[in-house]
């Protein structure tokens, strides 16, 4: 009976357990996600250059409080947004609310001035990350808002040809008409012009630069054009986009206003031009080298062109000119360029669909004693094939095709080593010649003279022989790196870390200067002691990117500045 009793009293007490933990569930707080009200108000439709007011309206009509609201406002793109008087770069706004209540509205206007062209479609967003009461999860919530431009105060029209074939002459038209209400005043047109053009003539001139036009006012009704023209250089295939933007000055500066673009595709190009000088593109020379040239060149259209010219610009302080080699160009010395045309050139008056041919010249280097002074290491050749006689499908007033190859001069650094029993700076110590169980001091000098480019990670190494101590007295000009000594190794290193281009030249040398000891042995009686050997100066050029190694010769007892021949052990 007890037993049973007892079963009965565990099953109630289960019971009640149960039916406690639903009513704390269901009576207590609840919190839905779709109770958080997050939205956006603002116009569906506006005006390019009009100031936009955006609504940004939160609610908490859950039962429990929010906390940690983080919110995070998007302005559309393009838009600017002036801020005490700044125009901010940064188009997001966020701010932080600690708690809301439940019940709780809340808003905050955010503004902006409307930036695009006509069907534009703009949208602010909002992102929301907050906790609920005392649950341990995060949620987030967003909301969208999207405006469509439906006017635009000034109506421009930007305009580039479809398609273009590199090196040709293209021309960029900007129409615009004030269709606003009343006059405008204060804007400025800025373009921003593709990679690879070169703009050379305007209507009208620009006022700024080579891309900017101001308009102190624009009457209603008004308008306007403004013409580029340039050449324009690219690979087949590839797409270049041309914009401009209008600017209204408002507060005393001018912000973006409305914004136009225009794309061209480069087509196949209906010429080719190609250099390589000693049968390569990436030939690193050195002073004194000759620089073999060949210009190929080749007509890719199915038209036959006539009238072409092919010229190649010369250009570099190295370049020995008195040397050039044109084989049948003319050169003009005035401007450096060689000239082939149909007078040297027989297939240039009748150039017909892939006709293909090349030319060839060439040039020395100067001597490496040229170098002094000289900043550019380098000589640069410049290739123009044209003809004016221009396709009906094609814009411009010449068809042509361009290269540049530029080729890099190395020098390498030169080493000096010099040894002195009687240093000027250090003085003399010990028997010469040296005597057996007698320790003699010696002193080795290490100068670096760098005509060339800079020597990156540059570092002097030399290993002193068996019977030679390092003595860790040393010396250097410019306050240079310490040498250091590596016992195990025997290794004397001297990181330079940078060899600049001028030194010994220019500048000082960079030097050296570090002793060392020996004490013969009965062993050494009668011959020469080596003191120092495998010494090289290892690098990287800065603009060839080459690893220099520069070595000197092995040093002995007898090779002395001021006692040569003295070296053999008594």
């Amino acid at each position: 009976m007890t037993h049973r009793v007892l079963k009965w009293l565990m099953l109630l007490a289960l019971v009640l357990l149960i039916v406690s933990f639903i009513s704390f569930w269901f009576r207590g707080p609840s919190f839905r996600d779709k109770d958080v009200v997050l939205e956006i108000e603002g116009p569906t439709q506006a005006i390019v250059g009009e100031e936009v007011v955006y609504k940004l309206k939160y609610s908490n009509d859950t039962k429990i409080d929010l906390k940690n609201l983080k919110f995070t406002f998007y302005y559309p793109a393009e838009s600017v947004v002036i801020k005490n008087g700044v125009v901010q770069s940064d188009l997001t706004d966020k701010f932080e609310v600690d708690s809301l209540s439940s019940g709780q509205k809340e808003e905050r206007e955010f503004r902006a001035f409307m930036v695009g062209d006509r069907g534009d479609i703009k949208d602010a967003k909002v992102n929301l990350s907050f906790k609920a009461g005392t649950l341990t999860s995060s949620f987030e919530k967003q909301f969208k808002l999207s405006t469509t431009i439906v006017s635009v105060p000034v109506a421009i029209t930007l305009v580039s040809p479809p398609n273009i074939v590199p090196g040709q002459t293209v021309s960029y038209i900007l129409d615009y008409r004030n269709e606003s209400a009343g006059p405008i005043a204060d804007l400025l047109f800025e373009f921003d012009y593709p990679d690879g053009f070169a703009p050379k003539e305007f209507s009208p001139n620009p006022d700024e630069g080579q891309n900017k036009w101001r308009l102190p006012s624009l009457r209603k009704g008004g308008g306007g054009r403004i013409t580029i023209q340039g050449k324009l250089d690219g690979v087949e295939g590839e797409t270049k986009s041309v914009s401009v933007m209008l600017k209204r000055k408002i507060d005393n500066q001018y912000i973006d206003f409305e914004k136009a673009s225009s794309v061209s595709v480069v087509s196949n190009a209906l010429l080719e031009v190609g250099i390589l000088v000693n049968d390569s593109r990436n030939y690193v020379a050195n002073p004194g080298d000759t620089l073999n040239y060949s210009i190929d060149y080749k007509n890719t259209s199915t038209t036959t062109f006539s009238d072409i010219n092919l010229s190649v610009k010369l250009d570099g302080e190295m370049l020995d000119l008195s040397t050039l080699d044109t084989k049948g160009g003319f050169f003009d010395s005035s401007t450096r360029t060689i000239i082939w045309n149909s007078s040297n050139t027989s297939n240039f008056s009748n150039f017909s669909p892939n006709t293909r041919g090349s030319v060839k010249f060439s040039v020395k280097l100067k001597s490496s004693s040229s170098l002094e002074g000289s900043n550019t290491l380098f000589v640069r050749s410049t290739a123009k094939l044209s003809t004016p006689n221009v396709p009906e499908n094609v814009d411009g007033r010449e068809v042509s095709a361009t290269a540049n190859l530029v080729t890099n001069i190395t020098s390498q650094p030169t080493l000096t080593q010099l040894i002195y029993y009687n240093d000027p700076n250090f003085g003399s110590n010990g028997p010469l010649p040296p005597e057996v169980g007698k320790e003699t001091v010696f002193t080795i000098h290490w100068q670096i003279t760098n005509p060339g480019n800079d020597l990156n990670d540059a570092r002097m190494t030399a290993t002193l022989p068996a019977g030679v101590t390092w003595k860790n007295v040393f010396s250097s000009n410019l306050n240079l790196h310490d040498p250091a000594f590596n016992k195990n190794s025997s290794e004397v290193s001297w990181g330079v870390v940078t060899l600049p281009h001028g030194v010994g030249t220019s500048m000082p040398k960079y030097e050296l200067a570090f002793q060392v000891t020996i004490k013969p042995s009965t062993a050494d009686k009668d011959r020469v002691m080596d003191l120092i050997k495998d010494v090289k100066l290892v690098g990287v050029d800065s603009v060839t990117k080459q690893n220099i190694v520069v070595r000197a010769s092995n040093m002995t007892t007898s090779d002395l500045v001021d006692r040569p021949g003295e070296g053999t052990v008594k």
